[in-house]
């Protein structure tokens, strides 16, 4: 399971990437060998295919200047086509195992093949969703747009200009609001629910996502470019095969870990979210919460039980709460008695009786 370093609705970025490698360390027996699949599969697309020289598909003629295509590039580029869609696809089902591990450390699942390939399929579904929703919005825009332009095209021109501009945070803000989706499908969530659910988590926690993405593609983009560096170095080499497997094993690893980042992010929001889903408070001051954090209702789809009580590093419960003692927190207050109501004449109420002890 998840042990994180502080009560999930108070955690940064930076504990949140130490619970990663945490868990990235513990649940190697998971992970591991989807990355081994990876690189095997790598190394032999790159054995048979091996790299491919786009100067030999085309050749520069020499009565026009222009580039133009070889009989047999076709022939050439098939291959490189085929092995890139089988790479691509090996790599995303490796994907749905790494979102599996991180439901099954949060929740104390079993992690099963058929719960993969169904939970990865529903994901599918889901991004065929996304995809048709935007095709139609981006169809919409466009005839809107052809509409404008028939009655008033410098009014259209100016709207193209607007959409422009808007178009890159537009897309940065709806995939943030997504980012959720395949956590919460292997969650139990159906496709449309998922996405419902992303969206309910990341209200209000744009920025706060923005900047966790940020950092994580900083860490994937160094971790691909130290494999990039190693498959170039020996690219020219008889270990070029082996080089392009340690590569792909490598941006593979990377891109566990930083599911499994999103897994600590994705908890956290549901923290904020949901309050009651863990006993202790998250910030001093903020009350005690029942002690049962995965409680069945219409936001949870998984049952009660038989999940530990919560993924603590330590504490009373058997998965143990945060902290042992929220004394013991810095700037910790013990909630007062409220004081007992005031008459007109401003003196205590004598009628006012305390409550009784249970």
């Amino acid at each position: 399971m998840f042990r994180f370093s502080n009560n999930p609705a108070a955690i940064g970025v930076l504990d949140g990437v130490q619970d990663a490698l945490a868990y990235l360390q513990k649940s190697w027996g998971r992970w591991v060998p989807v990355v081994g699949v990876i690189a095997a599969f790598s190394l032999l697309t790159y054995g048979l295919v091996g790299s491919l020289d786009a100067r030999t598909l085309y050749h520069i003629d020499a009565h026009t200047g222009l580039a133009v295509w070889n009989p047999d590039a076709l022939s050439k580029l098939s291959p490189s086509i085929a092995s890139g869609f089988a790479s691509a696809l090996v790599i995303a089902i490796g994907g749905w195992v790494f979102y599996a591990t991180a439901i099954a450390g949060l929740r104390n699942r079993s992690l099963t093949f058929s719960g993969v390939v169904v939970r990865g399929l529903v994901t599918v579904l889901s991004g065929i969703i996304v995809a048709a929703a935007a095709i139609i919005l981006v169809v919409g825009l466009i005839l809107a747009l052809v509409a404008v332009a028939a009655v008033a095209p410098p009014v259209a021109r100016l709207l193209v200009i607007l959409l422009i501009l808007a178009a890159t945070p537009g897309v940065i803000y709806v995939l943030v609001r997504f980012v959720f989706t395949g956590l919460a499908i292997f969650d139990g969530f159906g496709p449309i629910e998922g996405i419902r659910e992303s969206w309910r988590l990341s209200q209000g926690s744009v920025l706060r996502m923005f900047g966790w993405g940020v950092l994580a593609l900083v860490m994937n983009l160094a971790i691909s470019s130290v494999g990039s560096i190693v498959a170039a170095l020996f690219s020219a080499t008889g270990i070029a095969p082996l080089a392009q497997a340690a590569s792909a094993a490598l941006s593979a690893t990377g891109s566990c870990l930083i599911v499994f980042m999103l897994a600590v992010l994705y908890e956290s929001e549901r923290a904020r979210k949901d309050p009651t889903l863990y006993p202790y408070p998250a910030w001093p001051g903020s009350g005690s919460q029942p002690a049962e954090p995965y409680a069945p209702g219409p936001a949870q789809p998984w049952p009660a039980r038989p999940y530990a009580p919560g993924p603590y590093t330590s504490g009373p419960y058997a998965g143990g709460p945060y902290p042992a003692n929220p004394t013991a927190i810095p700037g910790w207050v013990a909630p007062g008695p409220k004081p007992a109501p005031m008459g007109n004449s401003g003196e205590p109420d004598p009628t006012h009786q305390p409550p009784s002890a249970p």
